[in-house]
């Protein structure tokens, strides 16, 4: 009997540190996917005029699948009207870049099913990766994106060098809307350098939160203010990031 409440003993010990390595190892797989992409990125830019990949151009303000919108969408389905079976987003990178697609998936990823996501590229379905990619959201002078200057946003009477490229997905949304990696409490954000620091996510500093949703607007806003706060971030706390004017996007 006293075998068997050591053994009882050491592995209740065990087992909570087997899991906080096992999480630890996820969190460094995924810092590596985000420093492939970071350098498929900066492939591409050099062969593409200096500029970061982008879907699409937009058509009309309610186009939300297109190169101003910050997203995690890779392939666009046949359903869209606008732009039926196009890339968007890092998925424009499989087209150019003999690129392993599984690196666009966090370890990680607490709701998207690589398995069900990755057959979706190229098919008449949409996909989704692990990772929220800018695009040309926030970024100043859009028609330029130029990767070895992005420029700055003044938010709240303060210069912000844009600097994030790419940040682990943390949406908490309704049902299919939520999609969180780490269990939104910790994100990767890949930097145009190609370097990837990890931040805590206790504040919600890097999440879409519940309701948010209740307005489309709030949700283009609050993007913009992660994108805002993974910039920062660069150099700064992240969590004491200006903070965007609280208004609906068009």
């Amino acid at each position: 009997m006293v075998t068997i409440a050591i053994i009882g003993l050491l592995i209740s010990i065990a087992l909570p540190v087997l899991y906080k390595a096992r999480q630890n190892g996820k969190l460094s797989a995924c810092r590596a996917h985000l420093s492939q992409l970071g350098l498929a990125i900066i492939v591409y830019a050099d062969q593409n005029y200096e500029l970061i990949p982008r879907g699409p151009a937009c058509v009309g303000p309610f186009d939300f699948a297109c190169a101003n919108v910050a997203t995690n969408q890779l392939w666009i389905g046949a359903e869209n009207e606008l732009h039926p079976n196009e890339p968007n987003g890092l998925g424009v990178l499989i087209k150019s870049h003999n690129i392993n697609t599984k690196i666009y998936f966090c370890p990680a990823d607490d709701s998207n099913n690589l398995e069900e996501e990755l057959p979706r590229i190229g098919s008449d379905l949409d996909a989704y990766g692990s990772y929220t990619y800018r695009q040309l959201d926030q970024l100043p002078g859009r028609k330029q994106g130029k990767l070895s200057n992005l420029g700055a946003n003044v938010v709240d009477d303060v210069q912000v060098p844009v600097e994030a490229l790419a940040l682990d997905t943390n949406s908490l949304g309704p049902g299919p809307f939520r999609h969180t990696n780490h269990r939104a409490k910790k994100v990767n954000v890949l930097y145009r350098d190609r370097s990837v620091q990890t931040f805590p996510n206790k504040l919600g500093t890097f999440s879409i939160p519940l309701e948010t949703f209740e307005s489309p607007g709030k949700i283009f806003t609050r993007l913009d203010q992660i994108l805002v706060n993974a910039d920062y971030g660069y150099r700064h706390n992240p969590e004491s990031a200006p903070q965007i004017e609280a208004e609906e996007d068009p």
